[in-house]
């Protein structure tokens, strides 16, 4: 029997619905905007997406000058 994406999906959100169904309130709100950066991988700690921070938590804040430096590396 061959499963459809649309199919499944619809079954495991139906499956894992609240008792209550799904309500506006439980629309994703946190996305990322464009033309900003964020952290998708990292340290244990740190703030990025792979662990479990938001979007806005894991946008990187940092100056564009430090993006692209790797330690021990020197301005000459």
């Amino acid at each position: 029997m061959k499963t459809t994406l649309k199919k499944l999906v619809k079954d495991i959100n139906r499956e894992n619905a609240p008792p209550g169904g799904w309500s506006s309130q439980d629309r994703l709100r946190d996305k990322p905007e464009a033309g900003k950066v964020y952290a998708l991988t990292g340290g244990r700690g740190s703030r990025c997406i792979a662990n479990g921070n938001t979007w806005a938590e894991s946008e990187v804040k940092d100056s564009p000058a430090a993006a692209g430096r790797t330690r021990g590396s020197r301005n000459s």
